[in-house]
């Protein structure tokens, strides 16, 4: 089995990551290949809009770390996107990821990669209230399904601005580990 993580948060030792890793432990426990990839340390720029990607299933003109990241996606078993909240919404790092992901789809819009991967959302915000940007998670959801991913599950964790603070959260970080176990 393979989980890989997306980390939309350029922050390397921040507690998206921490929370990623939470998710990943009993899965790697168990025997997955388990890799995060760091968007923020990636060479990843916005999509031209171009369409070329959709014209016979060709690659994406941009030539940069999102073809890894391409043939990750298609290989993995499972998923896991996470993302701070900032300015309430994903990051521009997560946001531009997914706008890259279009290359995922053929002419016809139909999935360029195997249906049923798995997917788990994980999001860290600094508001108290776990709804207050449910939309973010919504749509990350959304878009995923729609390149044939089944969500699993998701996590915010509220009040959190730095990994300290998410360390005294005992039941994020439980439901962190009962997540990675829904992905085996």
């Amino acid at each position: 089995m393979k989980i890989i993580g997306i980390l939309g948060s350029a922050r390397e030792g921040g507690s998206t990551r921490y929370l990623i890793e939470e998710v990943m432990k009993e899965p790697k426990a168990k025997g997955a290949e388990t890799k995060i990839y760091n968007l923020g340390k990636m060479d990843i720029r916005c999509c031209l809009g171009c369409g070329v990607c959709r014209k016979k299933e060709r690659d994406c003109v941009r030539k940069d770390d999102m073809r890894l990241l391409y043939e990750e996606m298609k290989t993995a078993d499972a998923i896991i996107i996470g993302t701070p909240i900032y300015m309430g919404e994903m990051t521009g790092q997560l946001k531009t990821f997914i706008d890259r992901c279009f290359a995922l789809k053929d002419a016809q819009s139909k999935p360029l990669i195997p249906a049923g991967k798995k997917l788990a959302v994980v999001i860290t915000q600094g508001a108290p209230m776990p709804d207050h940007y449910i939309k973010t998670p919504d749509r990350i959801e959304y878009i995923f399904k729609g390149l044939g991913f089944i969500p699993i599950g998701r996590i915010t964790a509220v009040s959190v601005h730095n990994t300290e603070e998410l360390l005294q959260n005992k039941d994020v970080l439980e439901q962190a580990r009962e997540l990675g176990k829904q992905l085996l």
